[in-house]
C-alpha cells in the first residue's frame, strides 16, 4: 500500500529524505517545499513497530530491567537505569521518579547510587563522543577519499577548510591520508576522529568495571546494584576507572569541546547569529554571508528534562524541568529531591500525571482502554499498545508525547536550557560551566589547552588561504570567547560537548591546568565510592495488590521515562516514553509538529544532485536534502527506541 505522509503539496513539492543516515534505526523525513525553496511543512516517520512493552506483560518487575536494555543496542544503559527507577518505585524503594540515597524506609545505599551514576555516566560520554565524531561530523567534514568514507557529498556542501580533495584555495590537499606532521585543519579533525574510536572504547572499559559488561549492563536491580565487592576490590576498580576516564577527560577538554565549538565558525548558517555583536569569520565562508543568515534548525524553543544523576547531597547533577521560550507553559526547575516531590510527583505543582500525555492521531496505533479520548492518553493508564498500519491518518510508528498539551524538545540542549544556561553564550559558559574558563587566558583563546595537532592545523590553513599569520586563530578565538547561543543546529551539537565536560568532572573532580598539563581534582563520584561504606543493595518484600509508578531520568538523547504497573509483583502494564518519541514525534490532533519536524521547517531545501563517489567518479544523482539530514542528525535520533 502507498505510505501516507499527510502532506498535501498545495503550494509546492513534497520531497522524501529517507533514510536519514548515520543514526540508529530507520527514520525518514518528508518535507513540503514552497515556490521559494523554503520548507513549509515536514513529517518525520519511523517505519517499524517492535512491541517491547507488550511482551513485558506477565513478567516479574526486575525482569524488565534486563529486557528493556534490548530495545536499543546504542542506549541500553539508560533504559536499564530508567527501568530500575521504575522498579524501585513499584517495589517501595522510592516515591518516584528518581531514587536518592537511603533515608528512612526509602532510597538505595550510597554505594549503589554512585555505581548507578558512574555506569550511566560512562554511557553518556561514549554516546556523545560517538554522535559528534562518527555520526554527525561526516556530514560536515569530507572524509578521506577511500572506503568507508566514500561516497560523500559534493565539495560545495562542506566548509572549504574541511575538504579532503582540495585545499580551500584550490591547491592540492596534503594527501588522502591525514598528515600528522604538517596538518591542515582537515587533517587535524580526521586524526581526532580516529582517536575518538579509541576513546569511546575506553568509556566502555571503565563502565564495565562495575556494570559487569557494557553496553548491556548486569549491575542494575531494584533496591541497589548487584555488585558485592570487598573494600579492596572497590578501591582497585575505582583506581582503574580513574586511569581510563582521565584519558577520556583530557580528550574531551583538548579535542572534543574545541572542535565542537569551532564547528559553528565553519558553518555559521547552522549556528545562531541573529542580533549578536560579533563578526562572522568570513575567511571560512563564501563571500556575502552575514549574521542575519544564521540559525538553521531552530526548532520548537520549548524544552523538557526529567533530571538525572542524583548526588549524595540529594541534588540532581542534571536538573529537570521545563524551559519555554515561547511562554506557552510555565518555566520551572527540579534541582533536588525536595523539588521532585513538590513538583513532578502526584499532587505537585507540575505533576507528571496531570501534564504528560501521548497523542496517536497521526501514529499507527489504535486507542485502547485508558485513553482520555480517541487520540490522547496518560501513558500510565495504557495497558497494551495495539498497532494499526492501515490507519488512514497515520504516517509513523512513533507516538506524540506532549507536556501541558505542547510538544517539547529533549536532549543535551534541553538540559542546558532547563538548567539555566540558555542562551548558551561565551559569558555564561565562562562563569557557570566548570572547566570552560580553561580556554580563556587574558581575554584570548589559550592554545595550550587545545590539542597541538588542531592548533597546527589552524595555523597551516591560514597559510593555505593566504591570510596573515594569526588571522584564523583570532577568528576562532573571537568565536569561542564571544559565542552567542540561541536556537540552532550548532547549539544542539555543542550542548553534548559542554555536557560531557560537566559530567567527566562530576566523575573525576574539577579539571585544572598547569601550562598545557591537565589534571582532575580526584574528589568526584569515583572517590566518593571509595569513601562510601555499607551495602550495595537493600531488601524489601514484593508488595501485594496493584502498585503503579514510574521512573524518569536523562538518557544521552534526552528525557526517558518508563511507566510500570504490577499486581502481586507481576507486570500488568508497561509504557516507555523515550527521547526520540519526543523529538521525532508526529503532528498531534491540534496539528502541532514534533521537534525534528519543527526544526527542518523554515530552512532552504537544496534539490540539486549533491553526492559524489569520490576519487574522480561520477556524481550520484539525488534529490538533495543535506539540510534536512544535518538538522535531523543534530537530535541524534534513535528510532529503534522510538518505535519500541
Amino acid at each position: 500500500m502507498a505510505i501516507n505522509y499527510d502532506l498535501v503539496p498545495g503550494t509546492g513539492d513534497v520531497h522524501e529524505v529517507d533514510p536519514i543516515s548515520r543514526i540508529e534505526g530507520h527514520l525518514g523525513v518528508a518535507v513540503e517545499v514552497d515556490g521559494t525553496g523554503k520548507i513549509v511543512d515536514a513529517n518525520a516517520h519511523g517505519n517499524l513497530w517492535r512491541g517491547f512493552e507488550n511482551f513485558l506483560l506477565g513478567r516479574a518487575a526486575n525482569d524488565a530491567i534486563t529486557f528493556v536494555q534490548r530495545i536499543c543496542g546504542v542506549c541500553p544503559v539508560p533504559h536499564g537505569m530508567t527501568s530500575t527507577y521504575a522498579v524501585d518505585t513499584v517495589l517501595g524503594y522510592s516515591d518516584g521518579h528518581i531514587t536518592f540515597k537511603t533515608a528512612g524506609t526509602k532510597g538505595v545505599p550510597p554505594k549503589a547510587l554512585l555505581i548507578r551514576n558512574l555506569v550511566l555516566g560512562c554511557e553518556f560520554l561514549m554516546s556523545s563522543i560517538t554522535h559528534f565524531y562518527h555520526l554527525a561530523a561526516p556530514s560536515y567534514v569530507q572524509g578521506p577519499n577511500m572506503a568507508p568514507w566514500t561516497p560523500y557529498f559534493a565539495d560545495g556542501v562542506y566548509s572549504p577548510v574541511l575538504l579532503s580533495s582540495s585545499g580551500s584555495a584550490g591547491s592540492p590537499a596534503p594527501g588522502v591520508v591525514p598528515d600528522a606532521v604538517n596538518p591542515m585543519l582537515w587533517d587535524a579533525v580526521i586524526i581526532s576522529y580516529v582517536r575518538a574510536l579509541k576513546i569511546r572504547r575506553l568509556t566502555f572499559e571503565a563502565g564495565a568495571l562495575f556494570a559487569g559488561r557494557m553496553p548491556m549492563t548486569s549491575c542494575y536491580v531494584g533496591g541497589g546494584v548487584t555488585n558485592n565487592f570487598t573494600d579492596a576490590e572497590v578501591d582497585a576498580r575505582c583506581d582503574a576507572m580513574t586511569t581510563l576516564l582521565t584519558e577520556v577527560g583530557k580528550f574531551i577538554v583538548n579535542e572534543y569541546v574545541p572542535i565542537a565549538v569551532v564547528l559553528g565558525a565553519l558553518y555559521p548558517t547552522y549556528d545562531n547569529g541573529a542580533n549578536v555583536n560579533r563578526s562572522v569569520p568570513n575567511a571560512f565562508l563564501s563571500a556575502g554571508l552575514t549574521a542575519a543568515d544564521c540559525g538553521i534548525g531552530a526548532g520548537l524553543g520549548r524544552f523538557l528534562a526529567w533530571g538525572g544523576f542524583p548526588t549524595l547531597t540529594d541534588t540532581l547533577t542534571l536538573p529537570g524541568g521545563v524551559k519555554d521560550t515561547n511562554g506557552d507553559t510555565p518555566d520551572f526547575v527540579v534541582a533536588n529531591k525536595a523539588d521532585v516531590a513538590a513538583k513532578f510527583l502526584t499532587g505537585g505543582t507540575n505533576a507528571v500525571p496531570a501534564n504528560l500525555t501521548e497523542d496517536i492521531s497521526h501514529s499507527r496505533y489504535d486507542a485502547t482502554a485508558g485513553y482520555i479520548d480517541a487520540d490522547t492518553a496518560y501513558p500510565g493508564a495504557i495497558d497494551r499498545t495495539k498497532p494499526n498500519r492501515a490507519k488512514g491518518t497515520a504516517y509513523t510508528y512513533m507516538k506524540a508525547p506532549r507536556w501541558d498539551g505542547f510538544p517539547c524538545e529533549v536532549g543535551p540542549f534541553a538540559r542546558l536550557a532547563v538548567a539555566g544556561y540558555y542562551p548558551v553564550n561565551g559569558a555564561t559558559l565562562a562563569s557557570t560551566v566548570p572547566g570552560y574558563t580553561l580556554y580563556v587566558q587574558a581575554g584570548s583563546l589559550d592554545l595550550n589547552i587545545i590539542a597541538p595537532t588542531i592548533v597546527a592545523g589552524i595555523v597551516n590553513t591560514e597559510a593555505d588561504l593566504g591570510l596573515a599569520p594569526g588571522a584564523l586563530v583570532t577568528a576562532v578565538s573571537n568565536w569561542v570567547l564571544q559565542l552567542q547561543g540561541g536556537l540552532s543546529t550548532m547549539d544542539r551539537l555543542r550542548a553534548r560537548a559542554l555536557e560531557s565536560l560537566v559530567l567527566v568532572q562530576a566523575m573525576l573532580g574539577a579539571v585544572s591546568k598547569s601550562g598545557s598539563t591537565l589534571s582532575f581534582a580526584g574528589n568526584g563520584w569515583i572517590q566518593q565510592l571509595k569513601d562510601a561504606t555499607g551495602d550495595f543493595w537493600s531488601d524489601k518484600s514484593i508488595p501485594t495488590g496493584t502498585v503503579q509508578g514510574w521512573g524518569g531520568t536523562e538518557a544521552p538523547r534526552g528525557a526517558l521515562m518508563h511507566q510500570c504497573k504490577i499486581t502481586n509483583g507481576k507486570i500488568v502494564a508497561y509504557q516507555c516514553i523515550v527521547p526520540t518519541t519526543w523529538n521525532g514525534s508526529p503532528k498531534d490532533a491540534a496539528g502541532q509538529n514534533g521537534a525534528i519536524e519543527a526544526a527542518v521547517i523554515g530552512s532552504t531545501f537544496d534539490a540539486t544532485p549533491h553526492m559524489s563517489v569520490g576519487g574522480g567518479g561520477t556524481a550520484i544523482s539525488t534529490t538533495g536534502g543535506v539540510e534536512v539530514l544535518r538538522v535531523a542528525q543534530s537530535f541524534d535520533p534513535c528510532i529503534a527506541c522510538a518505535v519500541h
